[in-house]
């Protein structure tokens, strides 16, 4: 950050450096996988797991699930996508961390609990590595009404 600051001065913008600026790890390993929610008007929040990056719409390789996410469902998801060999260490590839994926699903799929003025959220990319996973874009869309229909319990 020292080195930064530096150059940032150096180069006549000390303004930036007094509004503060953030550096962020350049990700560009592991599987691109998406992770999406939606709002349908009978069943609430859906959520998506799936192949993502820029070639999400192509392949279309993507599973979907109504909220809230169970163990089950978790499991389900990634073992019926054509590309979850890809995880699990596809040609002698090394493996990816499953685990922290699936933690993710869950913690989307807690956070539509808890904000129910989600209306839409995409991260695309998801890059699940040898170790974690990394959100490299989000988007998330708010509901003016955030009314939800009643839902079962499973």
């Amino acid at each position: 950050m020292a080195a930064i600051t530096a150059d940032l001065r150096a180069a006549g913008r000390g303004d930036v450096v007094a509004a503060g600026f953030v550096v962020q790890e350049m990700v560009g390993d592991g599987v691109e996988m998406v992770v999406g929610v939606s709002s349908d008007p009978t069943f609430g929040p859906i959520l998506l797991a799936g192949m993502g990056g820029t070639l999400v719409e192509l392949l279309k390789d993507v599973a979907v699930r109504i909220h809230p996410l169970t163990d089950v469902d978790v499991d389900e998801m990634l073992a019926g996508l054509r590309g979850y060999p890809l995880l699990t260490g596809y040609r002698g590839s090394d493996p990816v961390d499953v685990e922290a994926f699936k933690a993710l699903l869950f913690r989307v799929s807690a956070l539509v609990e808890v904000v129910p003025e989600i209306a839409e959220l995409d991260l695309n990319p998801v890059f699940v590595r040898r170790r974690g996973v990394a959100a490299v874009d989000a988007r998330i869309k708010l509901a003016r009404d955030h009314r939800r229909p009643p839902r079962s319990h499973r």
